[in-house]
């Protein structure tokens, strides 16, 4: 089962980009950094937008293994504000992952997470 990060999201100063906070738990007491640590057998994580007032949506998101040299970058469309990646479950890998948010007032705009990496360490 994937393991689940709640993000909340706002445009920086420039609203050209999405500032992201990540939480271990739905009500957003306990704040985690990057990299986000899965257990290893998880399957893939998920990020799931918490509301928090401003009409963002999440789109989807880009992810990009960043122990290879080779660019290989996948699109992973959201539902519901929630969006699950793949990770394997055989091997360790680090992924660089983008948040994408548009909003309700602007949906012809995307903002872009910076990529907080994902590695499926944990046993």
């Amino acid at each position: 089962m994937a393991t689940t990060f709640y993000v909340k999201a706002s445009a920086d100063p420039s609203n050209r980009f999405a500032l992201c906070t990540y939480y271990s738990d739905p009500e957003c007491k306990n704040e985690v950094e990057s990299p986000l640590r899965i257990r290893r057998n998880a399957g893939g994580v998920t990020f799931q937008m918490v509301a928090n007032g401003n009409g963002w949506q999440l789109v989807g998101a880009v992810a990009d293994r960043v122990d290879t040299p080779a660019i290989d970058p996948t699109m992973t469309p959201a539902a519901n504000n929630t969006v699950t990646v793949a990770m394997p479950t055989a091997t360790q890998i680090t992924e660089g992952i983008v948040l994408l948010f548009t909003s309700t007032s602007v949906p012809t705009q995307l903002y872009a997470s910076a990529d907080p990496q994902v590695i499926n360490d944990e046993t």
